[in-house]
């Protein structure tokens, strides 16, 4: 498993965003993996966290995930999420996701949410269209390595 990139002030994945998650996600170049811990400071309504939070998370893990398989950026075209049990505050929770197939310019991928006990909390699809060649070098600048190594990102890191 290698850690992916991260851009520093993301809500998701930035270690300068002060109110953000701070989440590392980690590939084994066919998926998508991360393990997080969401405070009480993220609910959505008494002792559950809000579902889009649950959703932001599903989106960036799947982005990702489209990534590694085309060696492209993505941004969200569409995102169709299922929540199938609350998400308890303070419970470690395991996020996967897998990209699926491309049809038609647009790239798809799936991720699911579970709960320490293998309980699938969150399920999600999403549909991916690629960042414009041109666009993508000025994002990649915008990226580092994780663990940070003055380096910079470019596709074959992904």
């Amino acid at each position: 498993m290698r850690n992916l990139p991260r851009y520093k002030k993301c809500f998701i994945c930035g270690k300068e965003n002060p109110i953000g998650l701070n989440i590392t996600f980690k590939t084994d170049n066919e998926r998508v993996y991360a393990t997080i811990k969401l405070g009480s400071n993220y609910i959505g309504y008494q002792d559950r966290i809000h579902g889009g939070i649950a959703a932001s998370i599903l989106d960036e893990a799947m982005g990702w995930a489209c990534s590694i398989k085309t060696k492209r950026l993505f941004f969200t075209a569409e995102l169709k999420v299922k929540y199938k049990k609350p998400i308890p505050p303070d419970t470690s929770l395991t996020v996967e996701a897998e990209y699926t197939t491309t049809k038609h310019n647009l790239h798809f991928a799936r991720g699911i949410l579970k709960n320490n006990k293998g309980d699938v909390l969150v399920v999600s699809e999403g549909k991916y269209v690629s960042v414009k060649p041109e666009e993508e070098g000025e994002i990649l600048k915008l990226l580092h390595h994780e663990p940070e190594d003055n380096k910079p990102v470019s596709l074959d890191d992904i």
